[in-house]
């Protein structure tokens, strides 16, 4: 999905630990929020605490088959949403419209991930049907 550089030395500790979560992860999910995660750190753009509590449960989660990722980027929408209020009432415009992006962004692919996803019971074998 995104180019990542092996060669990339993270600033931020919290986006260290995010790329740290995805390293041998193979689902989608994991790759997304790699590349993502990458762009924002060379653009030395942060993230919240809870965030990236957010994200890496949901990398390990996912790759466990434990939630979909239509659920995970439904999280992350949700997430990144408030983390957008949180920076705009602040001033922090930039950090804010980032976030508000990476709702959007999340928001609209939990929709198209929901349209070929299985989700992990469907995984198992239990028809929704």
């Amino acid at each position: 999905m995104f180019k990542v550089t092996s060669s990339h030395t993270f600033r931020n500790p919290s986006r260290q630990q995010i790329d740290s979560t995805t390293q041998g992860k193979t689902s989608d999910y994991s790759h997304a929020v790699s590349g993502v995660n990458q762009i924002l750190d060379k653009n030395n753009l942060g993230i919240s605490d809870r965030s990236k509590n957010s994200v890496i449960d949901n990398v390990n989660k996912v790759e466990k088959g434990q939630r979909s990722e239509v659920n995970a980027h439904q999280r992350e929408a949700l997430n990144f949403g408030r983390d957008a209020f949180v920076s705009f009432s602040k001033g922090q415009f930039k950090q804010g419209a980032v976030e508000a992006l990476g709702s959007g962004l999340n928001g609209a692919a939990s929709v198209f991930k929901s349209t070929y996803t299985q989700t992990p019971s469907e995984k198992k074998g239990i028809d929704p049907w």
